[in-house]
């Protein structure tokens, strides 16, 4: 009879673990200017796959894309939320963020995901106020970790 105990045990606990497994609870979502209080990025560029033959990358123009941070440092989840001209610049960013690599800061020494965004500029003009009015259009406010 104990031995019958056991398995019921065992099983009980099987069944509650994928519950819990299935019950992953979304990272938080950091605002980019705060991303640097949880992960600091590794490198100061970043390599991008650019396709040999492409539209609209001699254009001024940007693309948010958005990320998780993942425990290892990696980044996942990555989708882009914008872009501006459409166009080649789409494909540059996502592989832009796939490349991305972060290392924790000594207040999330437990490696905590989390989920951020970034504006990637490309061919902006000399002139402050026209670099400003490339990037306004990817500019976003906020992001919901269910929809991203």
């Amino acid at each position: 009879m104990p031995c019958r105990y056991v398995v019921v045990v065992t099983l009980a606990l099987a069944c509650c673990g994928s519950a819990i497994a299935q019950s992953v609870v979304p990272p938080k979502v950091v605002a980019p200017e705060k991303l640097a209080g949880y992960w600091t990025m590794i490198h100061s560029s970043v390599e991008a796959d650019v396709p040999n033959i492409a539209k609209r990358i001699d254009q001024p123009g940007c693309a948010t894309v958005s990320f998780v941070v993942s425990g290892d440092g990696n980044t996942s989840s990555i989708k882009v939320q914008r872009v501006v001209p459409e166009g080649d610049f789409r494909q540059i960013a996502q592989s832009m963020a796939k490349n991305l690599h972060f290392e924790p800061t000594v207040s999330n020494a437990g490696r905590k995901a989390v989920m951020s965004w970034l504006i990637f500029p490309f061919n902006l003009p000399a002139d402050p106020a026209a670099r400003a009015a490339v990037m306004q259009p990817c500019a976003i406010e906020k992001l919901d970790a269910k929809t991203s």
